[in-house]
C-alpha cells in the first residue's frame, strides 16, 4: 500500500497529508470547487457589488475622517444588503457540510488505496448530507452547552468532538453514537490535534493573508477562493490521516487492515446500536 496507516508522528500525518494531495489534488479541487464553489462565488457577487470601495490604496492608513465615512457608507450597504446576505449564509450552511463529507470520503478512499471519483464522492456526500446535518447540530448543541458552563468545558467538548465529521462519513456512524465515538478515538490525541490545527491554520492565514496585498478587488477575490478552497482540501487531507492514526493508536486499525488482505478474520469492528436514527 502506497500510505502508511499507522499511529503517526505529527510531521508523519503532515507528510502522509501532502502526499495524498500530490496523488490526488486535481480531483479532490474539482470535489471541492463543485460543492463549494457556488456559495463563495455567491458571496464574492455580494461583496463586490454591495461593498463600498476603500479610500486608501492597500497597505495605506485611513484618517479617522476616511474610516469614520467609510464604515458609515459600510454599515448603510450591509442593511441594504441583509436578505443576499442571509440567503448566501443559507446556501453556504449546505454548502460547506456537503463539501467536506464528500472531501473526506475521497481521501479516506484513496487513502486506503480504494479508486475514487468526483461523481462517486459527492454522490456519497449527499446521501449523508441529513445524518452529518444532525449529528453537527448535537456537536454545536455540546460545544455551546459547554461555553455556557464557564468556556473550558466548551473547548474541551470541541477537541473530544473533532472527528465527528469523520466518524460519520466514513464509519457511517450519526448522532449520539458520532459523538461517543469521536470522544473514544481523540482519547490521548487532544494535544496533537490542536498542534496539528495550529499547523493547518498558519499555513491557511498566511496564504490567505497574502491576497490582501492585491490591489485589484476582482483579481484578490478570485485568488482569494482559489487559495481558500485549496487550504480546505488541505485541512480535511490532514484531519482525515489523522483520523486514521487516532484509530490505530487505540483500536490497532492498522492490524485489521493486515488481517482482512492476509484473508484472515479481522477483529470484531466497532458496531453502533443505531446507525443514522436520530436519538430522543
Amino acid at each position: 500500500m502506497r500510505y502508511e496507516i499507522r499511529a503517526l508522528t505529527l510531521s508523519k500525518i503532515l507528510d502522509q497529508s501532502i502526499i495524498l494531495l500530490k496523488d490526488h489534488f486535481g480531483l479532490l479541487l474539482a470535489i471541492v470547487s463543485i460543492t463549494l464553489g457556488p456559495a463563495m462565488l455567491a458571496g464574492a457577487a455580494v461583496r463586490l457589488t454591495v461593498m463600498p470601495d476603500m479610500p486608501v490604496a492597500v497597505g495605506q492608513q485611513m484618517t479617522p475622517e476616511e474610516a469614520q465615512a467609510f464604515f458609515e457608507s459600510f454599515g448603510k450597504a450591509m442593511l441594504d444588503a441583509l436578505p443576499l446576505l442571509i440567503g448566501v449564509q443559507v446556501l453556504a450552511m449546505i454548502a460547506y457540510p456537503l463539501a467536506n463529507a464528500a472531501l473526506v470520503h475521497a481521501i479516506a478512499q484513496s487513502y486506503l488505496g480504494k479508486p475514487i471519483s468526483v461523481g462517486s464522492s459527492i454522490g456519497s456526500a449527499f446521501r449523508l448530507l441529513l445524518p452529518l446535518f444532525w449529528t453537527w447540530f448535537l456537536v454545536s448543541i455540546a460545544i455551546f452547552g459547554g461555553f455556557i458552563l464557564c468556556i473550558i468545558p466548551g473547548i474541551i467538548a470541541a477537541f473530544w468532538l473533532s472527528l465527528a465529521t469523520q466518524v460519520v462519513v466514513v464509519e457511517k456512524v450519526s448522532g449520539f453514537d458520532a459523538l461517543r465515538r469521536s470522544r473514544e478515538l481523540m482519547r490521548g490525541n487532544i494535544a496533537d490535534y490542536f498542534v496539528l490545527m495550529l499547523v493547518v491554520g498558519l499555513v491557511s492565514g498566511f496564504a490567505g493573508g497574502a491576497t490582501g496585498f492585491i490591489p485589484q478587488k476582482h483579481l484578490r477575490e478570485i485568488f482569494s477562493a482559489v487559495i481558500q478552497l485549496a487550504a480546505t482540501v488541505f485541512g480535511s487531507a490532514a484531519v482525515v490521516v489523522f483520523y486514521f492514526s487516532a484509530r490505530c493508536k487505540n483500536e490497532q486499525f492498522d492490524l485489521q487492515l493486515l488481517a482482512e488482505n492476509i484473508g484472515s478474520g479481522p477483529p470484531e469492528p466497532y458496531e453502533p446500536e443505531d446507525v443514522f436514527e436520530p436519538e430522543a
